[in-house]
C-alpha cells in the first residue's frame, strides 16, 4: 500500500553569522511571537506547546519532537480528530553555508481533511494561508507597519529589549512626569504601557506602590528583570494587557502615568476612560506625547496612514474632557537642558525644545484632605516652558 501523501512548503532565507549566533535570535522571535499570539512554547527535548493564558497547565496541544539548537528544531501538532494523514510538523534548521547561516523552515503533513479531494485542499490551503499572507507580509506598507510595531506600537526583538532598558530619549519625558506629579510613599501608581520599566523604577525610587501594563511580553520581561526587587517585596505588579481594558479595579490608584503611549492607542478616549475609572478620587494622570510639530523629525519621520498619530492641546483636552476628568492642564515644557544633562546626543537636543513635546495634567474630581494643585507647582523653574507658562495653559474646569 502506498505512503500517504503529505504537503510539503519550504522557505529558505540566509542569515549573517554563524548558526550559533542566528539560531539563538531566530528562535527568540519564534518565541516571543507565538507569546504574543497566545501561546507558550517550552524550549526543550519534549517541550509542550500550549495556549498561554490557561490558568492550570491544561493540555498539550503540540510538542518538540526534536531539539538540537543551532542547528534544527522540529514542532508537531496533536493531530485533529476530523483530519486525515499524518500530523502537521514544521521544521526550522540552521546550516552553515559560506560566512553565513542557511535558514529552512519546512511543514510538512496535517493539510486535509476527510472528505474532500487532497490535492484541491493541499493548493487551497497553500494559497489562502501561505502564499497571500506572505505576499501581504512583504508589500511596503505593511514593512513599515510591522518596524512600526516591532519598535513603537509593541516594541519586541533583541535591539528593543537593550533600548528600553534604559531608553535614553524618554528620560526627559520622565522627569517631566515625576516632576508632574509629585510622588509620596502613600502613593499607588499606575503605569499604563510601562516598556521596559525604566519610568516605575524611578517612580518605585520615592516608596511608592505601583502597577503596570503593557501589551508587549518582550517588554514586560524587561520590566520585571529591572524592577525584580520592588515585585518580590510586592510592590509593583505587572499585567499583560490592554490600555482600553485595564486588568485592574475601579478606583485603586492614586495616580496614573503615562509616557510615548499615545501616538500609538487606536482609541485614547477609550485608553482615558480606563485610567479614570481606575483612579480615586482626587487621582491624578499625567501623560507625555510628542506634539504634531515632530512629524518629519527623526523622532516621529513623515506623517502617514498607519503611522505614530501626534495631537494638538485642543485634542488631548478634548480626550480627557471626554473621558470625565474635571480640570485639565497642558504645558510645553523646555526640556533641553535636561537633554543634554542625560545625555541625548547634541544635533537631537532640539526635539526637547517646548514646541516638540506637551505635558497633560489631568485629575479626576477633588480629593477631601488633598489640596489641588497650585497654578505652576508641578514644574520647576528649569522644566517651564519658554514663554513661562506651566500647567495651567490649557485648564478647563
Amino acid at each position: 500500500m502506498p505512503a500517504p501523501r503529505t504537503a510539503v512548503v519550504q522557505i529558505r532565507s540566509h542569515g549573517s553569522g554563524p548558526p550559533g549566533n542566528v539560531f539563538p535570535v531566530l528562535w527568540g522571535e519564534i518565541s516571543s511571537a507565538l507569546l504574543q499570539r497566545g501561546w507558550l512554547i517550552d524550549s526543550e527535548p519534549g517541550g509542550r506547546l500550549r495556549a498561554a493564558r490557561e490558568r492550570s497547565p491544561g493540555e498539550e496541544v503540540g510538542h518538540v519532537e526534536r531539539w538540537d539548537p543551532p542547528h534544527e528544531v522540529r514542532l508537531v501538532w496533536k493531530a485533529d480528530a476530523t483530519g486525515a494523514g499524518p500530523a502537521p510538523r514544521l521544521t526550522v534548521q540552521c546550516r552553515a553555508e559560506g560566512a553565513g547561516t542557511l535558514v529552512r523552515v519546512e511543514h510538512s503533513g496535517g493539510a486535509s481533511q476527510r472528505g474532500a479531494p487532497r490535492e484541491e485542499q493541499e493548493l487551497g490551503w497553500l494559497a489562502s494561508e501561505v502564499v497571500v499572507p506572505l505576499l501581504l507580509a512583504i508589500a511596503p506598507g505593511r514593512l513599515v507597519e510591522w518596524a512600526d510595531d516591532r519598535g513603537g506600537r509593541r516594541p519586541s526583538g533583541p535591539a528593543s529589549r537593550a533600548l528600553y532598558q534604559e531608553p535614553v530619549y524618554h528620560r526627559p519625558g520622565f522627569q517631566a512626569i515625576l516632576e508632574g506629579l509629585g510622588l509620596r510613599p502613600d502613593d499607588v501608581l499606575l503605569e499604563v504601557g510601562c516598556g521596559g520599566g525604566a519610568l516605575l523604577k524611578r517612580a518605585l525610587a520615592t516608596g511608592c506602590t505601583a502597577a503596570a501594563v503593557d501589551h508587549s511580553a518582550d517588554m514586560l520581561a524587561v520590566a520585571s528583570q529591572q524592577n525584580a526587587r520592588a515585585l518580590a517585596d510586592g510592590r509593583l505588579q505587572l499585567r499583560y494587557g490592554d490600555a482600553a481594558a485595564l486588568p485592574f479595579p475601579g478606583e485603586r490608584f492614586t495616580c496614573a502615568v503615562m509616557s510615548g503611549v499615545l501616538p500609538w492607542l487606536p482609541d485614547p478616549v477609550g485608553a482615558f476612560r480606563e485610567v479614570f475609572r481606575t483612579l480615586r478620587p482626587g487621582g491624578r494622570f499625567v501623560a507625555w506625547t510628542s506634539t504634531p510639530r515632530t512629524y518629519g523629525t527623526p523622532a516621529a519621520g513623515p506623517k502617514r496612514r498607519g503611522g505614530a498619530r501626534l495631537y494638538d492641546d485642543r485634542a488631548l483636552v478634548r480626550f480627557a474632557r471626554a473621558a470625565g476628568f474635571s480640570e485639565i492642564r497642558t504645558d510645553h515644557p523646555d526640556l533641553r537642558p535636561v537633554a543634554r544633562t542625560v545625555g541625548v546626543p547634541r544635533h537631537h537636543r532640539f526635539l526637547f525644545g517646548p514646541e516638540y513635546g506637551v505635558l497633560l495634567w489631568a485629575r479626576r474630581g477633588r480629593a477631601a484632605g488633598r489640596p489641588d494643585l497650585p497654578r505652576g507647582a508641578a514644574l520647576p523653574r528649569r522644566v517651564r516652558s519658554r514663554a513661562g507658562r506651566t500647567l495651567g495653559s490649557a485648564r478647563t474646569g
